[in-house]
């Protein structure tokens, strides 16, 4: 009976492993997919000095004021405090995507975020003045990895918009995913003088709000992918690499840094070329040794 037991669940087993389960049977599965070929996250904090003034996102009237879409909020005169409130990143801008100059095979990407938020303005016992919409924007510039390839046709018929031949250009596609949050908002005064220009002797100074300053904290994560046949398997989540922060490169120290190409001056011969020799002349050599 127990071997009768031990057979009826190896049989079972069996079957389990004919439905392709079984581990040593795995076979490599060729997918379309699209391959990150770099990626990297940020963490910033942005400040006043970074994003500059809050500015108005829409026309309202706050008092006397009008305020127009687009300026810079002139807070109420009797404001003493300000708070910020349902921050969200209401679109990022692809600003541009080129190669970078000194970095064979890397790109250089400018990203606009633009954040939308809400205002309320208190005097100083608490009463609420008003509200307003309010955006801020900020311009980053990151530098990735993306290899190098060429033009190429396409035609599928999973999507509409591909039901005839399209061209995929050599540059690789950008996946930005973005998150805020609100950190503070303050009232940046000016120094006002109460209008007694006949008082010389009158040194009573009010200090009177005129723009509010805040700031936001900003994670991304930005990538560079290409669509590409591959044999994958799975080991779970990828997290990118903090960003590395690429200094502006002084253009004098990067020429000084290449060889001198003799190639152009005296072009290669056949065996050279087709052995992929350069005539480069080795970095140090200073002597022109003609």
């Amino acid at each position: 009976m127990g071997a009768f037991e031990l057979n009826s669940s190896t049989l079972h087993r069996n079957e389990i492993y004919a439905d392709g389960l079984n581990p040593k049977r795995l076979r490599e599965e060729c997918i379309i997919a699209l391959k990150v070929y770099d990626s990297c996250r940020q963490q910033d904090c942005l400040t006043p000095a970074q994003i500059g003034p809050a500015r108005s996102a829409e026309h309202v009237c706050m008092g006397d004021e009008h305020i127009h879409e687009g300026d810079i909020i002139d807070p109420p005169d009797n404001a003493a405090a300000v708070t910020i409130d349902f921050l969200r990143i209401k679109k990022i801008i692809i600003v541009d995507k080129k190669p970078n100059p000194f970095k064979n095979g890397y790109w250089d990407i400018d990203i606009k975020y633009v954040f939308e938020y809400r205002l309320t303005f208190r005097e100083a016992d608490g009463t609420v003045i008003g509200c307003i919409r309010a955006n801020s924007i900020f311009n980053k510039r990151i530098t990735l990895f993306g290899s190098i390839g060429s033009d190429l046709a396409i035609s599928t018929d999973l999507f509409r918009s591909f039901n005839d031949s399209q061209t995929i250009d050599s540059e690789p596609f950008i996946m930005v995913e973005a998150k805020s949050v609100a950190l503070t908002a303050d009232l940046h005064h000016k120094r006002g003088h109460h209008n007694f220009p006949e008082d010389k002797h009158c040194h009573d100074h009010q200090r009177v709000p005129n723009e509010v300053l805040v700031t936001i904290g900003l994670f991304s994560i930005v990538k560079l992918f290409r669509v590409v046949n591959l044999t994958v398997e799975s080991r779970g989540f990828c997290v990118p690499e903090e960003c590395e922060d690429i200094s502006p490169l002084n253009p004098c120290e990067f020429f000084d840094s290449l060889d001198f190409p003799l190639d152009i001056f005296a072009p290669p011969q056949k065996p050279e070329f087709v052995a992929g020799i350069s005539g480069n002349i080795p970095k140090g050599k200073k002597d022109c040794g003609c």
